[in-house]
């Protein structure tokens, strides 16, 4: 049987919906709770795939010792970029396959130089004829952001969807997938998020930002969810082959 492992950074930052369709697909699906000092696999080949969750820290923070395994987690990256074997990215994730890729991976400032982060449930521009993994999904659609790094696009690698704040939401660098967004997530942990991230979502929406997302979130989660699926089932198709 193939494994899915799934390096997760923060307690409730789980692969979700990812998951349940590596489940489906019959992956046997190994959870490693970095963030607690879990050890990284050291046996996952060809067949098997990797893949890394979010989390608020960043590839700023690799080297730091509140964070030891970021810089492990993109070696590994790294060497599995090299010898062209299956790995899925998502936002903290991404960032680090990018940057196992070679690119810059830096704090998104708009043009006066200030902060900009995206959170919450908006659109995503879909580049829908870059790739066989997002073709015939439409051009906009709504998805949950949460971020306030972005990368800029590895070498070799193909565009396939964008903000305006951030133009690399999605992109495919060999059998590599990164999503800065989060198509994983339900409406439940959408609400959970805003509580336990309460800090970053009012700097980013105003202090009434929390309770606004944590209505939304089931409705948003609910209307979205056919085509969510539909983008992580082509991404899984892509990198799996």
């Amino acid at each position: 049987m193939p494994r899915a492992v799934c390096i997760i950074n923060v307690a409730h930052e789980g692969p979700g919906l990812i998951g349940e369709l590596l489940l489906q697909r019959g992956y046997a699906v190994e959870l490693v709770q970095a963030w607690q000092g879990e050890r990284l696999p050291d046996d996952l080949g060809s067949a098997d795939l990797l893949v890394v969750m979010g989390g608020p820290m960043g590839v700023a923070d690799i080297g730091r010792p509140e964070t030891p395994w970021l810089g492990p987690v993109a070696a590994l990256l790294r060497r599995r970029l090299a010898a062209g074997w299956p790995n899925l990215g998502i936002c903290l994730g991404c960032q680090l396959i990018a940057h196992a890729a070679g690119a810059v991976v830096a704090p998104m400032r708009d043009a006066s130089g200030q902060r900009v982060r995206e959170v919450g449930w908006g659109s995503l521009q879909v580049h829908a004829e870059a790739d066989a993994c997002v073709r015939g999904l439409p051009t906009q659609m709504e998805v949950l952001h949460w971020h306030g790094d972005a990368c800029a696009l590895p070498a070799g690698a193909v565009l396939l969807a964008s903000t305006a704040a951030c133009p690399v939401q999605m992109f495919r660098v060999g059998r590599s997938i990164g999503l800065q967004f989060h198509p994983e997530v339900d409406g439940a942990t959408a609400a959970l998020w805003a509580s336990e991230d309460a800090d970053f979502v009012v700097a980013t929406n105003g202090p009434d930002g929390v309770a606004k997302l944590q209505a939304a979130s089931p409705a948003a989660a609910e209307r979205t969810h056919g085509l969510r699926l539909r983008l992580l089932s082509q991404a899984l198709d892509a990198v799996l082959g």
